[in-house]
């Protein structure tokens, strides 16, 4: 039987139903999006294990690759062992990953024990009239070799040191109270750092918990670099099974480019980050500041969050510092100010390329939004998932606009309200 709706006007309905319901989904999933979070929480504690072992495997696939071509071109060449190759370059690669993580637990993590013993020591034996004096002769000695405006810093540090022995003084009339309070707000931060410490002792409790995950992680990656190319051609499978092939050659397209984005901005955060911490820890050591081991361990890390990253790290550093020395804060907050500017201008661009293509203000906005719906993970993976969408986004309009025969560039649409010429209203007949 003949349809009694033209076909054009059947697919609009189809559309606007599917446009409907979209909205509807969303709106029910905004409504109860504590319970989508538990959800979410859930599977993603449950998934764990293999998305650890995926991580893995992205990072060691550059390793397993060039290793594999030097067995394949050059040791196997006569006659080729692909299989033998695969599981040579995958034990390879292993190998490398634990040499690094035992490397870099023997070497660093000692020193950093050191480090974080001398700063508690440090807290507890902490005399604020010490330190008050202290900062002060540091800074009249800095303002004693200025000579700025014609101003001589025998002066500057004169006019210094007048204004610390009145802040003295005052402080000699309340000096008990001062002490007083001073001694309570230390015993506070030892009872705040004692329960920071019994909380970690609880947290502890699921190291088992985090360990087998990791175990459970490399094996998967294990197992995924071992037959990579079958377990692709098996999704490639399933998805020709079920939609259209110019679907499923357009899903394939943007499954490798998701691939190049988010493995790309991994590994060159990564790298980055790492060559951030090594410039930080030897212009520390260049200027003589305190406790530059700890510092560059704690730069280093945070640099791997982006955007925000540099500033989560600079902070705690600031409070070691001030703790210890002020003066070698100051120069350590100029220099991170420059190691930044440097980074996000020359060594972040270099190594990681055009993989996120993002403007400032799309970046803050996924890592705001990653940040607060799923945690640490947010942040490190809420760009290259957002610059993913946005290069999908992109891509539609940018054919829809071709189809209209309208320019794709985005500069062409900025002037466009001055361009159009106002509406003419109807025409008067004029009076003879």
């Amino acid at each position: 039987m003949k349809s009694l709706i033209p076909q054009e006007e059947r697919n609009k309905t189809i559309s606007y139903i599917i446009v409907v319901c979209t909205g509807i989904l969303f709106a029910v999933l905004l409504l109860n999006l504590g319970k989508v979070q538990s959800v979410l929480g859930k599977v993603l504690n449950a998934v764990m294990p293999f998305i650890i072992g995926i991580c893995i495997a992205l990072l060691l696939l550059p390793i397993v690759n060039r290793v594999e071509w030097f067995f394949t071109k050059l040791v196997f060449r006569r006659k080729p062992h692909p299989k033998l190759s695969r599981t040579l370059s995958v034990i390879i690669a292993y190998v490398v990953l634990i040499a690094l993580v035992v490397g870099f637990i023997s070497i660093v993590v000692p020193q950093l024990i050191a480090s974080i013993s001398s700063i508690l020591q440090y807290i507890s034996s902490f005399d604020v009239t010490r330190f008050a004096g202290k900062t002060a002769r540091s800074i009249s000695q800095w303002l004693a070799g200025i000579h700025l405006l014609g101003i001589e810093g025998e002066q500057l540090a004169k006019a210094w040191d007048e204004a610390v022995s009145g802040f003295i003084a005052n402080l000699s009339s309340n000096g008990s109270q001062f002490v007083d309070y001073s001694s309570g707000l230390l015993s506070s931060l030892l009872n705040y750092s004692s329960g920071v410490l019994n909380g970690l002792m609880t947290l502890s409790g699921n190291i088992y918990t985090v360990l087998l995950q990791i175990f459970i992680g490399l094996i998967s990656a294990f197992y995924l670099l071992i037959d990579k190319e079958t377990f692709c051609a098996q999704v490639k499978k399933l998805l020709y099974a079920i939609f259209k092939p110019a679907t499923c050659d357009r899903l394939v397209y943007w499954t490798r480019r998701g691939h190049r984005i988010f493995a790309g901005f991994i590994t060159g955060k990564i790298l980055d980050s790492f060559i951030i911490g090594v410039i930080c820890y030897l212009c520390m050591l260049l200027f003589g500041i305190e406790y530059p081991l700890l510092i560059s361990v704690i730069v280093g890390i945070t640099n791997i969050i982006p955007f925000f990253g540099p500033y989560f790290g600079a902070i705690p550093s600031l409070l070691i510092l001030l703790l210890v020395n002020p003066l070698s804060a100051l120069w350590f907050l100029i220099f991170i100010l420059i190691l930044q500017q440097i980074d996000g201008n020359v060594i972040g661009p270099f190594i990681l390329g055009d993989y996120v293509g993002l403007p400032p203000f799309w970046i803050m906005l996924a890592i705001v939004v990653g940040g607060k719906l799923f945690g640490f993970v947010g942040l490190l993976l809420s760009i290259p998932v957002f610059a993913l969408a946005y290069a999908i986004v992109r891509t539609l309009v940018e054919k829809q606009l071709e189809r209209r025969s309208l320019p794709r560039e985005t500069e062409a649409f900025v002037n466009i309200p001055e361009k159009q010429t106002a509406t003419k209203g109807p025409k008067v007949r004029k009076k003879k």
